[in-house]
């Protein structure tokens, strides 16, 4: 990354600032929970996160998955600091060939804007998934003060529609996060609702590929080939990424 990159990344002014903490900017590995053991560190995250928040009730198995987790267009991933679990992002591919538009719980809660939004025109030409819902992104209670987890969650399960060719960034968002949202190129496409799973209502948000490609190549911090992200080669068959907040310098 150049110094002009990181001084404008750095800067007050920029765009992410507001939601900019100071960050550890290594030792961080993403893994896709392909195994039990990745998957029940996601499921016990995602516990910890929205019991603590009040977004769920307790339960006994302390563990917090649905049937979009088991579905074969869904991936989880799982980010680790020094072997301990500290983030997990799940994602979802929709499309539209062959009649399957797959599922995700952004087509559960707001399936008529979805259909609408599978159904668009093409304007870009991308021939792979039609989008990729971005969900179930939570952070470690411990964790709260490291912002810069969410957007290495981001460019992680971004990196999963780009790998899919995917047209269409979706998001069911709570409110008090909209704002992060538009900073990321995404818009409203509905009101709040009640979303699967969670005792908070959610609002469909949406960002196009190419206002995706704008955003990343603006901001290195969002994209997954600039410099803070490890060898992708292997990331969806399982192996572990290295990846850091910022590219060196």
């Amino acid at each position: 990354m150049s110094p002009v990159q990181n001084a404008r990344i750095n800067s007050a002014d920029h765009p992410l600032a507001p939601f900019l903490a100071s960050s550890h900017t290594s030792n961080y590995v993403a893994r896709v929970a392909l195994d039990p053991k990745t998957r029940q560190d996601a499921f016990r995250l995602r516990y910890e996160s929205y019991l603590y928040f009040g977004y769920i009730s307790p339960n006994g198995d302390e563990l917090f998955f649905d049937e979009y987790d088991f579905l074969p267009n869904s991936r989880t991933v799982v980010l680790y600091r020094f072997g301990v679990p500290v983030g997990s992002v799940r994602t979802c591919l929709l499309t539209t060939k062959g009649g399957h538009r797959g599922a995700s719980p952004a087509s559960h809660a707001f399936p008529k804007e979805v259909e609408r939004i599978l159904a668009g025109n093409r304007p870009n030409g991308h021939g792979g998934f039609r989008a990729v819902e971005t969900t179930r992104l939570v952070r470690s209670p411990s964790a709260l003060n490291n912002t810069g987890l969410i957007f290495m969650l981001y460019r992680m399960a971004a990196y999963i529609g780009i790998a899919a060719d995917a047209e269409i960034l979706l998001a069911c968002v709570r409110e008090e996060h909209v704002s992060f949202y538009q900073r990321l190129g995404y818009s409203s496409k509905t009101g709040l609702r009640p979303y699967p799973g969670l005792h908070c209502p959610m609002l469909l948000m949406a960002c196009d590929r190419e206002r995706y490609d704008v955003t990343r190549l603006t901001y290195p911090i969002l994209d997954p080939f600039a410099g803070a992200t490890g060898p992708l080669e292997g990331f969806l068959s399982g192996e572990p990424v290295a990846l850091a907040l910022l590219a060196p310098q």
